[in-house]
């Protein structure tokens, strides 16, 4: 693993911006679901799928608005 040493590098923690990665992605995946559930998709296991939902966006909301590492 090779590690480029920028201003950016050394003031930021390359963990911290993963995590901010990670939750962007986690965020954007969450919001796909539940454009699809909205549509009509997966009836036979909506409810399940919308408490999968419901349970990533207050994660994501729990990490934002503690900024805790995952």
């Amino acid at each position: 693993m090779s590690f480029k040493w920028t201003n950016k590098s050394i003031m930021q923690d390359p963990n911290t911006a993963n995590q901010g990665d990670l939750i962007f992605k986690l965020d954007q995946d969450r919001a796909w679901l539940l454009e699809n559930l909205d549509k009509g998709k997966w009836p036979e296991i909506r409810s399940e799928l919308a408490a999968l939902e419901r349970k990533i966006s207050k994660f994501i909301i729990i990490v934002q608005e503690n900024n805790v590492d995952i």
